[in-house]
């Protein structure tokens, strides 16, 4: 599990370096209010994708089973640290929501993509 692990936090960058990339190519082509909105959304994937690994971290070692309810219950916390995260960037910068969204989602299918495969692979190694 361990080596699982790490190959899904080394995996966990895949979003980050997409984003980052995307925001480099839009500092030349992008406006400011998009780009801002593009760097806001990629800061908030990165944030949530450390919060999902320091969730896998503490559970290392334990019954998949008991990672998935972990991992639920950690929705919330994630949850909530989106809704803090979004009011306060909302309140004190002006960015696009347009640009916000797409920059979130693609980190969102991507970690998204990385936990299932994460799941799978440890629910396929505890047969």
């Amino acid at each position: 599990m361990k080596r699982k692990y790490k190959l899904a936090a080394a995996l966990s960058a895949i979003p980050a370096l997409v984003n980052i990339s995307v925001a480099g190519y839009g500092y030349f082509n992008f406006s400011a209010f998009q780009l801002s909105g593009y760097l806001v959304g990629t800061v908030l994937g990165v944030i949530l994708s450390v919060i999902w690994l320091i969730q896998v971290k503490r559970a290392v070692g334990s019954h998949a089973i008991k990672l998935l309810k972990l991992t639920f219950k950690g929705f919330f916390v994630k949850f909530i640290v989106f809704l803090i995260c979004i009011t306060l960037f909302y309140n004190l910068i002006n960015f696009s929501r347009t640009f916000f969204a797409l920059s979130f989602f693609i980190a969102l299918f991507i970690s998204a993509v990385i936990e299932l495969w994460f799941y799978a692979s440890l629910i396929k190694e505890s047969k």
